[in-house]
């Protein structure tokens, strides 16, 4: 891979998505590294993908994680809602993935 335009792309995504969304990553030739992760705030097991992909892919990539991923409406639990006393909502929108685009300076692989 050419480190002129390179995107880190992390990916946090539902843990019920996350198999789906790494086969179809897998299907096309994207390479990546598989965390799992907890979210902050519900607390619900998540993975994190982590890839490296060239500039004019990283629409290509999110595509795939629009595809796989889907949102869902979550209760809070009540414990949450006890510790967060300005807290009014139930329920929340939990996002099917997070993907967060950073630019990298260089990728060397070893």
């Amino acid at each position: 891979m050419q480190n002129d335009a390179v995107k880190l792309l992390l990916a946090i995504v539902q843990s019920s998505d996350a198999e789906r969304a790494a086969d179809r990553l897998r299907s096309e030739g994207h390479r990546f590294t598989r965390l799992g992760s907890v979210g902050g705030f519900l607390e619900t097991p998540n993975v994190t993908l982590i890839l490296a992909v060239e500039d004019g892919t990283v629409s290509e990539v999110v595509e795939i994680f629009r595809d796989t991923c889907s949102g869902r409406e979550v209760e809070v639990p009540l414990v949450l809602t006890e510790r967060l006393k300005d807290w009014q909502d139930r329920v929340v929108h939990y996002a099917g993935a997070t993907i967060l685009v950073v630019d990298l300076a260089e990728v060397i692989r070893i």
